[in-house]
């Protein structure tokens, strides 16, 4: 075969696959979109938080109010801003004077980095799909607020403030 046949036959076959893989389901490799939330969450406002990891459950026995986000900051522009608004928020009140406790937790693949088995495990027992997810829970162990996609640090630090003074 000569070269003129060979590049022929290389980019017939390149066309072949941008063509075949162009009829393929984006969604067959079940990842997310980034900063998607979607649906609702099995945990309403109101009820008894699936405290499933021991630094929530120690938290909770502490007395203290948990801020859990579900999301992967690395991976999700709203999860990265969320976490920067959160983190500078724990750090100016000193985790309101240690009666705070922030935990974030990647629950899905992002950026081919698979979830740890205790993101996983919170994913399904909250029962989410896609990230960021916000669950501010009180001090007796309760979902008080639910957040999906975004919140604004101003409405995360009023929740807080609310939660310690009851």
């Amino acid at each position: 075969m000569n070269s003129l046949a060979a590049v022929k036959t290389f980019f017939s076959l390149l066309v072949l696959c941008f063509l075949i893989a162009g009829t393929t389901d984006a969604r067959a490799t079940n990842l997310p979109l980034r900063g998607i939330a979607r649906g609702e969450s099995k945990i309403r406002v109101g009820d008894i938080a699936p405290l499933i990891l021991k630094e929530l459950e120690d938290a909770n026995r502490e007395g203290k109010v948990i801020v859990l986000m579900l999301g992967f900051p690395d991976h999700c522009p709203w999860c990265d801003r969320m976490d920067r608004y959160i983190y500078a928020m724990m750090k100016d009140t000193k985790n309101f004077n240690n009666r705070v406790f922030f935990l974030q937790k990647q629950i899905e693949h992002a950026k081919m980095i698979v979830p740890p088995p205790e993101g996983v495990r919170l994913k399904e027992a909250y029962g989410v799909q896609g990230q960021p997810w916000l669950f501010i829970i009180d001090k007796s162990g309760h979902v008080r607020f639910i957040y999906k996609v975004f919140a604004a640090s101003e409405d995360i630090k009023e929740n807080i403030e609310g939660l310690l003074k009851e």
